[in-house]
């Protein structure tokens, strides 16, 4: 029994409980940045940076319109947005993934009144680089 309680200490240390996720303002939505895991995982290297942040967009805000140098894909978890990219708009939703090349203005709206939007944001840099072949 002892040696199962042990597996089960380690393994909650590569858990982060959603119970237990703090948010921060940024941009005018709610992010909790996931990775690089301060303390557990570094995702800066010498030739690329990865991170990763769950966002949640409140109804009826936008997302401060932005750019910066990593490229990024947007994974919708739920809701309904309008995605606006160098001018252009369309409407994003459940299991849409969105490829956000570096310098690229954009800015996200949620559209709904009641439901908060909802997405993972995963961004790299490569050298400071795109490999985008769009």
């Amino acid at each position: 029994m002892s040696e199962a309680i042990a597996t089960i200490s380690k393994i909650e240390t590569y858990i982060r409980r959603f119970k237990d996720a703090t948010f921060t303002d940024e941009y005018n939505c709610k992010l909790r940045r996931l990775f690089p895991w301060q303390g557990k995982v570094n995702t800066h290297r010498p030739i690329t940076e990865f991170g990763c942040i769950w966002v949640v967009v409140e109804p009826q805000k936008d997302v401060d319109r932005h750019s910066h140098d990593e490229e990024e894909a947007f994974i919708v978890i739920s809701g309904e947005a309008v995605l606006e990219i160098d001018g252009e708009l369309t409407t994003i939703n459940h299991g849409d993934i969105i490829y956000i090349p570096r310098f690229c203005e954009h800015q996200l709206r949620n559209i709904s009144t009641t439901v908060p939007f909802v997405m993972l944001d995963v961004y790299w840099d490569m050298g400071g680089k795109s490999d985008a072949s769009i």
